[in-house]
């Protein structure tokens, strides 16, 4: 069994595998706060392969395979004035709370919003922006514009309608996984704490933008590109090599 033709087939796994991490970033780059994944690779031995009498090889080297491993790059993007009064940017740590359809926490930093029909503030997907206190934050019908300060308080006219939740986790690594729409906890059990004053503004009228690079992912995209007719190529080369020495060895005098 010739060992580097594994070793190239699961290089060509992993090398697709990045490939669709690479596209979703950038079919995603142009959605506010969205959080790219960044990619990395390391090297797992096979393990020793027996002998068909079972004893361990000694001499030969164990067989190495490329692993892709991925996690979330929580990076501030690039913050952006848009002028309109329904966004709203987190300059800082922590995320926004908003409730889904099923009363579920998900944490974001998109900040689009709007008032729906029953006067609640909610974002593109319907999800509501949610107080310190996980309630959702209901607007006076005909009470005027929103004015949002940098601490997240929300007014409107001379009153006081509710507070923006900010909140941050730990470890967002650890605790946290995507969804549509933002990020839930892995553990139900995790819960963030609200963060602390001095640790973020709110912006209104700015949106962050993703934190995409087109250049750096189109870069990626070219070394995928590189690798993987690499690794074809070496394919190629061992099948050759394997069908020459089956046809030398295997002929009779």
């Amino acid at each position: 069994m010739n060992l580097s033709l594994y070793e190239n087939a699961s290089a060509l796994r992993g090398l697709e595998q990045y490939q669709n991490v690479i596209a979703n970033n950038i079919a995603a780059s142009h959605v506010a706060g969205f959080k790219k994944v960044a990619v990395s690779f390391e090297a797992v031995e096979g393990g020793e392969i027996a002998r068909s009498t079972h004893d361990r090889l000694r001499n030969e080297m164990p067989g190495s395979f490329p692993v892709m491993k991925n996690q979330i790059d929580f990076n501030e993007g690039e913050i952006r004035e848009t002028n309109n009064p329904m966004d709203l940017a987190i300059r800082g740590e922590g995320f926004f709370a908003l409730m889904n359809q099923n009363g579920d926490s998900v944490y974001s930093r998109d900040g689009q919003f709007y008032a729906n029909a029953d006067g609640v503030l909610v974002n593109s997907m319907g999800h509501e922006f949610a107080d310190q206190g996980g309630n959702n934050i209901q607007t006076i019908p005909g009470g005027g514009d929103l004015l949002i300060d940098k601490e997240g308080q929300v007014f409107q006219g001379e009153q006081n309608i509710g507070q923006l939740g900010v909140f941050v986790f730990e470890d967002p690594l650890m605790d946290l996984q995507k969804v549509g729409g933002g990020f839930v906890s892995k553990d139900p059990e995790t819960q963030p704490e609200i963060a602390e004053a001095e640790s973020f503004t709110i912006m209104q009228g700015y949106l962050e933008n993703s934190n995409v690079s087109a250049i750096e992912e189109m870069i990626g995209l070219i070394e995928v590109s590189r690798a993987h007719e690499a690794n074809q190529k070496m394919i190629q080369t061992f099948d050759q090599n394997i069908g020459k020495a089956i046809g030398t060895l295997g002929q009779t005098s």
